[in-house]
């Protein structure tokens, strides 16, 4: 099956939810930790129908689906699907995203509850993380936060912070002026990477990443720090 799925209590906050990881991405991120889902493979009926039959025998476990990946809106018509289904099972839906596809989000964006939305670098500086990206990231993603923004959806944006590739300098002016419910830095793990000479690289101490908390000047109202160590960590919440 190309959709792969699987529960979590953490993917959705506060919520039990059913995790669909669509293949395909249109980045190539050095830390990605999903390097299998990379390619775009196609969706058949059978997938699609294996995943709804997932969805409706587990109503009874489940607050909500989350679609991620990969970039789930490179497959807009698959995962519409499986939004009518979540929507008229009044289940949450939650989506992933790389943020580089407003027109596909703005079709799905009135069934949205929430959107986690991965901002790699600073706009400006994708370089940094990943050999493919557009050349017009920074107004790509500027757009899609306005289109989620302006229809009143939880927003959180969140950085795997590796030290070798990124400063903290990087994280200060991404978050500077940026606009969204949440923002969450993640602790890069050097696990299982798409860029084979990440392995050795050292993961960060988490005590470096809220030292890089407490010198953001945002006025972004909740900030979180992912960790191995610690799990999720609330640093700020207004």
């Amino acid at each position: 099956m190309n959709i792969q799925p699987t529960y979590s209590s953490l993917d959705y906050p506060g919520k039990m939810s059913l995790v669909l990881f669509t293949p395909g991405c249109d980045l190539r991120c050095k830390y990605c930790h999903n390097p299998q889902l990379l390619k775009n493979e196609r969706l058949t009926k059978w997938d699609i129908e294996e995943i709804e039959e997932e969805v409706e025998k587990n109503l009874d476990f489940i607050d909500g689906i989350v679609l991620s990946g990969g970039e789930p809106l490179l497959h807009l018509d698959v995962i519409e699907n499986f939004i009518k289904q979540a929507k008229d099972s009044n289940l949450l839906v939650k989506l992933d995203t790389n943020g580089l596809h407003p027109d596909e989000i703005s079709e799905i964006i009135d069934d949205l509850d929430y959107v986690a939305m991965d901002i790699k670098a600073p706009l400006d500086k994708y370089y940094k993380i990943s050999d493919i990206y557009p050349s017009n990231t920074k107004e790509t993603i500027n757009r899609t936060i306005e289109i989620i923004l302006e229809h009143n959806v939880f927003l959180e944006c969140r950085t795997t912070y590796v030290p070798q590739l990124l400063t903290p300098q990087d994280i200060y002016d991404l978050t500077k002026d940026l606009k969204c419910d949440m923002y969450t830095i993640q602790q890069f793990r050097n696990r299982v990477t798409y860029d084979s000479r990440l392995a050795d690289y050292e993961e960060p101490n988490p005590e470096e990443l809220l030292k890089i908390i407490k010198s953001l000047d945002t006025t972004i109202p909740e900030i979180h720090i992912k960790s191995n160590q610690f799990g999720n960590q609330i640093i700020k919440k207004e």
